[in-house]
């Protein structure tokens, strides 16, 4: 059974209209794709026109549906309506209205969901592929060992696959364990207000599961304005624009097995714990990594950290320069400087950064402006804040 399309819709007519226009541009197999469109309700205009979008949208690669909720169900429960249809379609292709998709999108979900389909280990395929992590807006730079795919403990939800083994796990879990305060995932994922996404995340990691991600992505999500507002997204922004993958040469793809620890990245996107040999200390040391410095104390589950946090001379067992991408490359290279230091967990400090060492950790782990640049661009932002 082929993956289903399902778009999430609300109160968006003209992102609707644009992410089914990138659909119906993109290429399928055959003539059997099946296509749902499911409008969450709410009262006005705007309603009426995205109904009016989804009905008169031409679909020539199937069947299309379209299911008109009555009453308003929020963001949290549209989204596990629409996992709950994996039991009808056997797996979906979620796509939330603010998107667009490349050519190949599907092409690449329903060949990734065929190949992780019997992995215990994945509980759903992302079509995204980051390029910033989402609790500090870092850039992230997944390691690539030549394959298609990596994994990462952290839910996709601007493009993803679920297939029903998948997600009826998670609703197991969902139902009967889905108390986030004492999984150890980031303070921020768990004050996010009206997410799903939240438990997914908790889900994964209590759990020890994957999501399967791209290098090069299979959405984007789309830049709109304040009037075309989503439920988390209030004004313009440009931060998750990435672009899309193109594959007019086309080749089979190389989907990377799980056995690989070198490219799975936890809940806070950085590499998994692991043993690594220490050159200077000529021992190997299980150490886990907080490369961006997002990680508190209660976070860490190994004796040994690399991080960018602060840490006392004495207790410094080795540093580390920011010139190797990936940056864990630093550490297993050899690559010595002062960014990223080695030290027993206990000896860092957890508390809020000055304004100098927050300075410092934004220049060494960002890809920003020259000074001049920066200035020119706050100018920029403050102008346009202040002039609409």
């Amino acid at each position: 059974m082929k993956p289903a399309i399902v778009v999430v819709a609300y109160n968006r007519p003209d992102s609707l209209k644009h992410l089914l226009d990138t659909i119906a541009r993109a290429e399928y197999p055959d003539a059997d794709v099946p296509l749902v469109i499911s409008i969450d309700y709410t009262e006005g205009e705007k309603h009426e026109e995205v109904v009016r979008v989804a009905k008169d949208f031409i679909w020539d690669f199937g069947t299309k549906k379209i299911i008109e909720h009555r009453e308003n169900i929020g963001l949290r429960n549209h989204i596990l309506f629409c996992g709950d249809l994996t039991s009808q379609y056997g797996s979906v292709i979620i796509l939330e209205d603010d998107l667009r998709v490349a050519t190949g999108y599907y092409e690449y979900a329903s060949a990734a969901s065929k190949f992780y389909y019997d992995v215990a280990e994945v509980a759903g395929i992302s079509l995204y592929a980051y390029e910033y992590e989402e609790l500090g807006w870092y850039r992230f730079y997944p390691k690539n060992i030549g394959g298609d795919t990596y994994f990462m403990q952290w839910a996709a939800s601007w493009g993803q696959l679920w297939t029903d083994q998948q997600w009826k796990k998670f609703r197991n879990w969902y139902v009967h364990d889905m108390d986030l305060q004492s999984i150890n995932i980031p303070d921020e994922v768990k004050n996010w207000k009206h997410s799903w996404k939240k438990y997914y995340i908790g889900y994964l990691v209590e759990n020890d599961l994957y999501y399967v991600y791209p290098y090069s992505s299979y959405t984007t999500v789309r830049e709109y304005v304040s009037e075309e507002s989503g439920t988390h997204h209030k004004t313009e922004m440009r931060t998750n624009n990435v672009a899309l993958s193109e594959r007019i040469i086309k080749r089979n793809f190389a989907f990377s097995g799980f056995e690989h620890d070198i490219i799975k990245y936890d809940v806070f996107f950085q590499p998994v714990k692991q043993k690594v040999f220490v050159k200077e200390l000529n021992k190997t040391l299980e150490l886990e990594f907080d490369l961006f410095g997002t990680k508190k104390e209660k976070n860490i589950r190994a004796e040994y950290l690399v991080s960018t946090k602060s840490i006392p001379d004495k207790d410094r067992l080795a540093a580390f320069s920011n010139k190797l991408i990936p940056y864990e490359d630093n550490l297993l290279l050899y690559e010595k400087g002062d960014v990223f230091k080695l030290g027993p967990k206990s000896s860092f400090h957890y508390g809020e950064k000055s304004f100098l060492r927050r300075g410092k950790t934004l220049y060494h782990m960002r890809k920003i402006y020259a000074m001049k640049e920066m200035l020119l661009a706050f100018v920029y932002r403050l102008l346009h804040k202040v002039t609409g």
